[in-house]
C-alpha cells in the first residue's frame, strides 16, 4: 500500500509531495528530494544504474521510477514509500500518467508550481 509520494528531479528540487496515509510521519519533502538525488547520483556513478529500490526493514520499501527529461540532462524520480508489497504496475501507470500532465512544470519549477498540485491530486483520486 503507498503511504507517501514525492515527485523531485536529479538536482534535489521537490515539484510534489503528499502523504496518503495519516499514520506516517512528516516528511520534509525538501530535505527527502535532496536525499534521493544524493542516492540516485551515488547509484549513477558506483553501478551506472538508476535508483530502484530502497528497504526497510521487513515493512517498509521506497520505490522509485525515474523518468527521463530529454535534452535537459536531468531526470525526475516519482518516489512512493510503500507498506508491504509494492504495486509495481500501479506506481509505474501512476508515474507515467503524472509524467504526461505536468512535463511542462517538470521542466521548468517556475513555469507554474501550483498548477502541478491541481493535477497530481488529480490524477490520484482517479486511479
Amino acid at each position: 500500500m503507498i503511504k507517501s509520494i514525492l515527485v523531485c528531479d536529479s538536482q534535489g528540487y521537490p515539484f510534489y509531495s503528499k502523504k496518503i496515509n495519516s499514520n506516517m510521519g512528516e516528511i520534509d519533502p525538501t530535505i527527502f528530494s535532496g536525499l534521493i538525488s544524493a542516492i540516485g547520483a551515488i547509484g549513477k556513478e558506483l553501478f551506472k544504474e538508476e535508483i530502484a529500490t530502497i528497504s526497510y526493514g521487513d515493512k517498509y520499501e521506497i520505490a522509485i521510477i525515474t523518468k527521463e527529461l530529454f535534452g535537459d540532462q536531468k531526470s525526475i524520480y516519482f518516489v512512493f514509500i510503500n507498506e508491504g508489497e509494492p504495486d509495481l504496475k500501479l506506481m509505474k501507470q501512476l508515474s507515467t500518467n503524472i509524467f504526461i500532465e505536468t512535463k511542462h512544470v517538470l521542466k521548468d519549477p517556475n513555469t507554474a508550481k501550483l498548477d502541478i498540485k491541481e493535477k497530481v491530486d488529480r490524477i490520484l483520486t482517479n486511479i
